[in-house]
């Protein structure tokens, strides 16, 4: 069975390029959306086996044009510290980030695995406590409402730019090339 597709933007999907792979559903963007669409998609069609993020990101550590396999989600822009909360810690929850271990089948793919910080800014300078490895607007909720289904979730993030300054002119450039590299690698799965 193929798996649920889930990404933000037809954008990232050019010229439908990853629908061959599954069913694909675009949630918009940014947490609240992504968990909105996502649940809505889960509580009213048939359960998929798995749901697969497909998309973007920036990253501080990994190079453009680098495809990884995020296997940890935070939460970057919670900041409860004033209440004696860490920095990416949701108040009264007792762990600040969500594993999603790659099922062994997708193992094979020996893409690296990657931390990915979610939240609901455009990321274009470093962040005040966490050394970005990947950054991106919805991970993190996509991975959160899986949890909640008791769903396999992997994500798979093609870098487009380096969460710096040049971000908001290097991410639109990158996307056909995004497309046709993670198309590249879910083919690898057949």
């Amino acid at each position: 069975m193929k798996p649920l597709i889930v990404m933000a933007l037809p954008m990232e999907n050019v010229d439908g390029t990853l629908n061959a792979f599954g069913e694909v559903i675009y949630t918009g963007v940014g947490k609240v959306n992504a968990t909105m669409a996502l649940t809505r998609r889960l509580t009213q069609g048939p359960s998929p086996e798995l749901v697969l993020n497909l998309g973007s990101a920036g990253a501080h550590q990994r190079p453009t044009g680098a495809i990884v396999a995020c296997t940890q989600f935070i939460e970057h822009d919670m900041d409860a510290t004033a209440l004696g909360f860490g920095w990416g810690q949701t108040p009264f929850e007792d762990t600040i980030e969500i594993d999603s271990p790659l099922p062994p089948e997708w193992q094979q793919l020996n893409l690296p695995e990657t931390v990915c910080h979610s939240g609901d800014c455009f990321v274009t300078e470093p962040h005040p406590f966490f050394e970005f490895d990947v950054v991106d607007m919805e991970g993190y909720a996509l991975a959160k409402v899986c949890q909640a289904f008791n769903l396999p979730f992997v994500s798979l993030k093609f870098i487009t730019d380096g969460a710096d300054g040049q971000a908001s002119t290097d991410w639109p450039e990158a996307l056909a090339q995004a497309s046709q590299g993670l198309a590249a690698v879910l083919g690898r799965m057949n």
